[in-house]
């Protein structure tokens, strides 16, 4: 097997969560998501309709730009879609999929993107979820990714709910009458989380290749649900890797792991 980074790994466990036929949202500084979107439609899922930040449908960029909303993106669009119009696509019930970054996730999915610490006296203001709180609570599923897995990302609780996950517990979404179905999956650079379905708390579905449990568990501020036999991910096919190192010739994909 060819040698391959954790960037590569991880965008293509992003890609995996994209079904054939599906309407999925890239935001923006997303070039993981940005690059998943793009190797899907070009592998398993042709027929996926891929929206991104830059208003633009099915993009077929000649290379990664740089920024997850640059122009570029409209490179090969079959369409352009206001980004106001996709969150009324949202609110029909048409979005399948949105991928969303965090710097603070919890046991239950709410990501935080908004102030580290008091709202009011935070320690930290972080950039804001613009259109976070609506697409979380509308959009079919959420797919979460963290390039740097550790106890300051992954706490106990939020200090703000930019993103609801599944909030305090199970049935908390439907009694709010939040039509999505939460968060699917998180994706780290550690291995790949789901969440279980009666506790709506965060499981481990695969380490990747290398990593411990025992690093997991030191890197996580509340307990997983750890299964009997914990996999180990599936890494990319050598055509998988072939095309996110032609797409992506500039290395974007590397950008979020550098210090």
């Amino acid at each position: 097997m060819t040698e391959y980074s954790i960037a590569e790994l991880m965008a293509v466990c992003l890609s995996r969560e994209i079904g054939d036929g599906e309407v999925v949202l890239q935001g923006l500084y997303s070039p993981l998501p940005m690059l998943a979107c793009l190797l899907a439609k070009k592998t398993h899922a042709p027929g996926a309709v891929y929206i991104n930040v830059s208003d633009s449908i099915d993009s077929d960029p000649d290379y990664l730009p740089f920024s997850s909303a640059d122009p570029k993106l409209h490179e090969g669009a079959v369409g352009i879609i206001p980004l106001c119009e996709t969150f009324d696509l949202a609110q029909q019930g048409r979005l399948d999929l949105i991928f969303l970054g965090a710097a603070q996730i919890d046991q239950y999915g709410n990501t935080n993107l908004s102030v580290i610490g008091d709202y009011h006296r935070p320690k930290v203001r972080l950039p804001g979820g613009a259109a976070s709180s609506f697409l979380c609570a509308v959009a079919r599923r959420t797919v979460i990714w963290v390039t740097r897995h550790s106890p300051r990302v992954f706490v106990e609780r939020v200090d703000f709910i930019t993103g609801q996950g599944f909030l305090d517990g199970p049935g908390r979404r439907e009694e709010l009458g939040l039509p999505g179905e939460g968060p699917k999956r998180v994706v780290t650079n550690l291995g790949v989380f789901g969440f279980d379905e009666e506790t709506k708390r965060m499981k481990i579905e695969s380490l990747h290749p290398g990593v411990s449990l025992e690093q997991v568990r030191e890197n996580t501020s509340f307990e997983l649900i750890v299964p009997e036999e914990v996999p180990l991910t599936s890494p990319p096919t050598e055509e998988q890797l072939e095309l996110v190192r032609r797409m992506d010739p500039y290395g974007v994909r590397e950008i979020e792991f550098r210090k």
